[in-house]
């Protein structure tokens, strides 16, 4: 059966029709009658390690706050909203429990692989020194800065409006594809070099062929986005995604995602012909994955799964 979006009308007339799939097996704890006792990933170290070219990370960014999605919009009747996942660990025990995921993702890349992790403010400084003793500083090779616009209560200081990607790669022979992700020169930079023959100091770049782009990039958040929204809080821009798995992985290339969220890097990563493996431990966020997969044509070559945490397996790591 083909799973298609409509329109719907309600607070707005973008507003999407947020699907939820109420699959019976996603309710309970565990998969499985007798679930291996060993975090998902760990399992995944012993039959996938140096595997994987491209890993991408969008965990809980330690906010301490809790997370909604939208379910049920029709033409008719608005959606509701309902609880997602909650972020409200202890901030020590998060970053104990994010560098153990650390760790074991950056056994899984390939030599010539690179991992990606985003985050805030709230922990990205923390977390920056956890991937340099893990990966070593030599191996950091970007700190992204992703802007957007938007609105915000904050009268106290300036706006917060940007994210940070951590860059790392597993070895100095990584793979990086520049011209896979040029963009144009600005209108204003073009129109500098044809008016004077000594602009840039005598360094003509070829403007035809357009830039690797800067370190710092600008994608609107996916609220502005309509045509994209699945109805997941914390969901992340396609056009994001698309630079990152087209920068530092090639066609046929397997890329993870452990946080899978709505599943915006598994889509991704089918409609440009790299096959991937996909986990998160929400339910809400294994539907919306799973809707958004049904929607591709050909049908991808992804693996999703859901993971349930052990109390006792985490205590032993």
């Amino acid at each position: 059966m083909r799973l298609r979006y409509h329109a719907a009308m309600g607070r707005g007339a973008y507003e999407h029709n947020y699907t939820q799939l109420h699959l019976p097996e996603l309710a309970a704890d565990a998969a499985d009658a007798a679930p291996v006792r060993l975090p998902l990933l760990q399992t995944m170290t012993e039959q996938w390690a140096g595997r994987f070219q491209l890993i991408y990370l969008d965990p809980p960014f330690g906010t301490g706050k809790a997370y909604a999605a939208r379910v049920g919009g029709t033409r008719e009747q608005s959606a509701r909203t309902i609880d997602a996942y909650r972020d409200d660990r202890e901030f020590e025990d998060y970053l104990a429990w994010l560098a153990r995921r650390l760790a074991l993702c950056r056994d899984l890349l390939a030599d010539s692989g690179t991992l990606y992790v985003h985050l805030d403010w709230h922990a990205v400084h923390y977390v920056k020194v956890e991937l340099d003793r893990l990966f070593g500083r030599k191996r950091f090779l970007n700190e992204i800065i992703w802007c957007y616009h938007g609105p915000s209560p904050i009268r106290s200081a300036f706006k917060r409006k940007h994210d940070t990607i951590l860059v790392y790669t597993r070895s100095a022979d990584y793979y990086f594809d520049a011209d896979a992700v040029r963009v144009p020169y600005d209108p204003a930079t073009v129109k500098t070099f044809a008016s004077s023959p000594r602009a840039g100091f005598g360094k003509v770049p070829d403007l035809a062929r357009g830039k690797v782009p800067e370190d710092w990039w600008y994608f609107p958040v996916v609220a502005r986005i309509h045509s994209e929204r699945v109805g997941y809080e914390t969901q992340k821009p396609a056009a994001l995604l698309e630079r990152i798995v087209r920068a530092s992985s090639r066609p046929g290339d397997l890329v993870g995602d452990f946080f899978a969220g709505s599943g915006t890097a598994g889509v991704v990563a089918a409609r440009l012909g790299r096959p991937s493996i996909l986990s998160d431990r929400n339910p809400l966020a294994v539907e919306k994955t799973l809707l958004r997969l049904a929607q591709l044509d050909p049908r991808p070559e992804v693996r999703l799964w859901r993971y349930c945490n052990d109390p006792a397996a985490e205590a032993g790591r």
